[in-house]
């Protein structure tokens, strides 16, 4: 059943105002005091597509069955066109989560690779007890994910969503107990950059930050700024009633809920859950052409331009981005589409935590 889209949602235009009137040294966040004071990213298409490394991930959950388990559990299934998204961590919860995420995997690191080197060192006894001592944290963190974590998930606020059908977006307050609802058309995408530690080079990204409100949603990537153009890009396509949803497997639940998308898809005769039903062979396509469209980008030059306020440079896309069904070869029935976990992907989420 189609959704009808409220008189508030985002028809991809912005009032001048939002832009001109962006609240600075007068906000109570000093986060928020310096992101507004950044760079802001122009709206509209860049590279014209929203093919990214991440839809290799998107494509792996939709087969899965995680991504419909996720959704369901961070939109609350309050309506078909909600895409949750999650960003840097804001409140305690968020930080909480992080936390406890990177504390499991690191147990589960040291749960093979301590008794490990302690066998080889000939410290039988040490192993031993070093593998009893992880394997029991381990399995406390468990038993907490299984016991505790649905209590979160039914109290607590986890995720940003992005609401196409009323061009509103959702943004856990501070305790994360409930959102704070605020218009896409409100929010500016403000230059982003963190240290990396590592190799001395910063990550980039984006803040989407409202123009006089304390609420943002933060992502950060690799040195290169392409990857924050191509997902405000996304964000802008999933928003914008306007324009068909971008053909990614990250968007292909919303299509048939989606009146713009669906009217796209019968005129063109595209084959319905297409990125449930191509192999995955065809990612490696997707991914050859969008390699082949940043050639073109030079983003040391293009990160210049945004800092200066110069223009962006805007690629032409090849056709396979906008109609990539007519360059699949492998599409099985509709009638074979199969969700499931693999093994690997079943002992995976076994020894993981589910956050």
């Amino acid at each position: 059943m189609l959704e009808q889209y409220a008189e508030t949602a985002y028809r991809g235009k912005q009032d001048a105002k939002f832009r001109d009137e962006i609240a600075t040294d007068e906000r109570d966040s000093m986060y928020c005091r310096y992101q507004s004071k950044q760079a802001i990213f122009p709206r509209g298409d860049v590279f014209g597509h929203c093919f990214d490394n991440s839809q290799r991930l998107e494509y792996k959950l939709n087969i899965s069955g995680a991504a419909n388990q996720h959704r369901s559990i961070l939109t609350q299934n309050e309506s078909q066109l909600e895409l949750p998204l999650a960003s840097n961590p804001v409140s305690f919860i968020d930080t909480l989560t992080f936390a406890w995420g990177v504390f499991h995997i690191s147990i589960l690191f040291l749960l093979i690779a301590f008794p490990i080197t302690s066998f080889f060192l000939g410290d039988i006894a040490e192993a031993f007890d070093s593998y009893t001592v992880l394997l029991s944290v381990w399995f406390f963190s468990k038993i907490l994910n299984w016991v505790i974590w649905p209590y979160f998930r039914s109290n607590f606020k986890l995720a940003v969503i992005f609401d196409r059908k009323t061009g509103v977006v959702k943004i856990p307050k501070s305790d994360a107990k409930s959102f704070a609802y605020l218009s896409f058309e409100e929010f500016n995408a403000h230059y982003k950059a963190t240290h990396n530690p590592k190799s001395g080079f910063p990550h980039r990204g984006l803040t989407l930050l409202h123009y006089k409100e304390e609420q943002r949603y933060d992502v950060a990537y690799n040195n290169e700024i392409a990857c924050s153009f191509q997902h405000w890009e996304l964000l802008q396509n999933f928003m914008d009633v306007t324009q068909p949803l971008a053909d990614i497997p990250q968007f292909e639940y919303y299509r048939e809920f989606d009146k713009t998308t669906a009217e796209f898809d019968k005129a063109n005769g595209r084959p319905k859950y297409f990125w449930y039903r191509v192999d995955k062979s065809f990612l490696k396509e997707m991914s050859k052409a969008d390699d082949e469209l940043r050639k073109e980008f030079n983003d040391e030059e293009q990160l210049d331009n945004l800092l200066m306020g110069k223009p962006i440079k805007k690629l032409t896309p090849p056709e396979i981005f906008k109609l990539p069904w007519k360059y699949a070869d492998n599409i099985k029935p509709e009638s074979e589409i199969k969700f499931g976990k693999t093994l690997w992907q079943k002992l995976t989420s076994f020894l993981m935590v589910d956050l």
